[in-house]
């Protein structure tokens, strides 16, 4: 009976800890196209590709600064960035993004916006891109 009580008094704190954990608001904004081009506009906007060279060199939004998440020195080039900024992060699909992003956020940025869907969803929707 004693251990009975004990595994639901584990299970309910395991449960408390998870839901804490997922009620925290995620500052990071996923952005459509539309929503994505019209923040470029505004002041103090920094345009971020997180993709490799080789994959910016097919092309890239214009005016992108790029820091590839891969590369070993990352973090490096982040802690460099003006934190005051708004960073408008993309890479291929988002998934790189969503990752670079929380990075972003570890660190102590708190305006970061991802393009939902990457650069594919950018230029699906006819947008123009740099080569």
């Amino acid at each position: 009976m004693k251990i009975r009580l004990l595994f639901l008094f584990a299970l309910m704190l395991i449960s408390a800890a998870t839901f804490a954990q997922s009620a925290k608001k995620d500052s990071i904004s996923v952005l459509s196209v539309t929503d994505f081009e019209k923040k470029l506009t505004k002041k103090n906007v920094v345009l971020v590709d997180v993709r490799t060279p080789e994959e910016v060199a097919d092309g890239h939004l214009d005016g992108a600064l790029n820091i590839n998440f891969l590369s070993e020195n990352f973090a490096g080039e982040i802690e460099a960035l003006n934190k005051k900024n708004t960073y408008l992060i993309y890479c291929r699909t988002g998934k790189k993004s969503r990752s670079a992003a929380d990075l972003l956020e570890k660190a102590g940025f708190k305006r970061v916006h991802m393009l939902d869907g990457g650069i594919t969803a950018w230029k699906d929707a006819g947008k123009p891109i740099e080569k």
